[in-house]
């Protein structure tokens, strides 16, 4: 079941939509505009199930609004239609309503008229909603959502219009009801597309989905909160996530040091392949090197998009590949993929390796099969030391996968410097691979057993003879 938010820009959409599913989704400010895409989130609603709610952006272009809006209309069982009492009904709620009418949808629409506490107490809520029953829909409602009133009243109505909905498709009798679809949500490949501000994050997303989910500007900061699509290629079930331009921590201000932060935990908790994004024309810069060394302090497994080649002649492209190559030597596991998002050059490259990549972030290795391939790789070309400074490895074991990661006990910790520490992440790459994916490595200190006994030994040999006697 699928349910709409739909508005003007400012009514109040977004408290409404984060009070409904009971989080902090969408950003909420008193700046109109300040939900720019669609934000799409699943709930479970009692007697209902699942249930998806979209809440719709309010630009100050209608005519980008609308598209979206209009995409919302389409794709939704129920459509909650808000507009602010405040304002009362604008141009831009009469092309709304239009078009759930051209779509026979007022039955499946619940008019919101929020802020009714402005101007009303709550004793004449009832009463100051009766003007609004002119527009002929069937349920209409008074409500505070940011006082969060008369929220109870919109939940029990959503669900006696969804129950009423659920009622007349369920088969009569006699019929054979279908089994419901196997839940493969384990399977699908979560990706979350990344990068500075117009690098071309959200046209990517839309050529994903093969339609407009996010609003396309050629102003930076256009997206303003992470958005999700979900869609099938090949018999591969893929999320995507649409994040947020990242620019220099100290330019982020305001609304957009919440979308940064909102991002940066939903890569946390999520962990998906970051399609890590780069403007072909301006080159990889600084800027993009410190937010790939961000990414890898989180562990995430990355893919390097260079963008807009299109606007590039064969050689320019020949020379940023090769320039690219050259500074991320450091992460030589990261993958370079020349692409177009507008043209949809190079995005078949792009998903030949994704599953592989998924396959690679959750691999475990057994621990007897790589002591011994470390162990020989060791003795044959032993890692330099300075003199009396050597590190050794005792033994090494997996503890997780996504990231991968390894837990070395080592006779003296401090000694395991960089140079060992890259020697041994180098040495695991090359008989299990991991590609595209960072290896977490920890080291421990415990003393060599044999050492030990040595020690006991010595301890024994000072002791006196006498005490030994006894």
């Amino acid at each position: 079941m699928n349910i709409g938010l739909v508005g003007s820009t400012n009514v109040g959409k977004s408290t409404l939509f984060n009070r409904l599913i009971g989080q902090f989704r969408a950003i909420v400010t008193d700046i109109p505009g300040t939900t720019r895409d669609i934000i799409q989130h699943e709930t479970l609603i009692d007697d209902i199930g699942k249930v998806m709610f979209f809440d719709s952006p309010g630009l100050f272009d209608f005519k980008e609004e609308e598209v979206l809006i209009k995409q919302i209309i389409d794709h939704s069982d129920l459509i909650l239609f808000v507009i602010d009492d405040s304002v009362g009904i604008t141009a831009k709620e009469q092309h709304i309503y239009s078009y759930i009418i051209e779509k026979h949808k007022k039955s499946k629409t619940i008019l919101i008229v929020n802020k009714i506490d402005i101007k009303h107490k709550e004793k004449d809520y009832d009463l100051a909603v009766n003007e609004y029953y002119a527009l002929g829909f069937e349920h209409v409602l008074g409500i505070s959502a940011k006082k969060q009133k008369n929220l109870v009243e919109v939940k029990d109505l959503i669900i006696k219009i969804l129950n009423v909905a659920l009622l007349k498709d369920m088969p009569k009798e006699g019929e054979v009801e279908a089994l419901p679809a196997r839940d493969e949500n384990d399977n699908r490949i979560h990706m979350a597309i990344i990068g500075k501000p117009n690098a071309g994050k959200s046209t990517l997303l839309n050529t994903l989905m093969k339609k407009t989910v996010s609003k396309v500007e050629s102003i930076p900061g256009t997206t303003r909160d992470y958005i999700i699509g979900e869609f099938s290629m090949e018999r591969k079930k893929y999320v995507v996530y649409d994040t947020a331009g990242i620019r220099k921590k100290w330019d982020i201000h305001g609304i957009e040091k919440i979308a940064f932060d909102k991002t940066l935990e939903m890569l946390k908790f999520k962990r998906p392949i970051v399609l890590f994004l780069v403007d072909g024309v301006e080159g990889i810069s600084h800027r993009d090197m410190t937010l790939i060394e961000e990414i890898n302090n989180l562990a995430l497994p990355m893919i390097l998009c260079v963008n807009k080649i299109d606007l590039l002649d064969a050689k320019q492209q020949k020379m940023l590949i090769a320039k690219t190559a050259a500074v991320m030597d450091f992460a030589k596991y990261i993958q370079v993929f020349p692409i177009s998002a507008k043209t949809k050059k190079g995005i078949k490259e792009i998903f030949e390796v994704l599953g592989k990549i998924k396959k690679e972030a959750e691999k475990r290795i057994d621990t007897s099969q790589l002591n011994d391939c470390i162990g020989k790789e060791f003795i044959s070309r032993p890692p330099r030391f300075p003199r009396n400074k050597t590190c050794k490895i005792l033994y090494i074991t997996q503890i997780d996968i996504n990231a991968p990661t390894f837990i070395a006990f080592v006779n003296h910790k401090e000694r395991a410097n960089f140079a060992f520490k890259r020697r041994l992440e180098n040495t695991i790459r090359k008989f299990f691979g991991f590609m595209g994916t960072p290896i977490v490595i920890r080291f421990k200190e415990r003393k060599d057993s044999r050492l030990k006994n040595k020690e006991q030994e010595q301890e024994i040999d000072k002791e006196p003879q006498e005490t030994r006697r006894k």
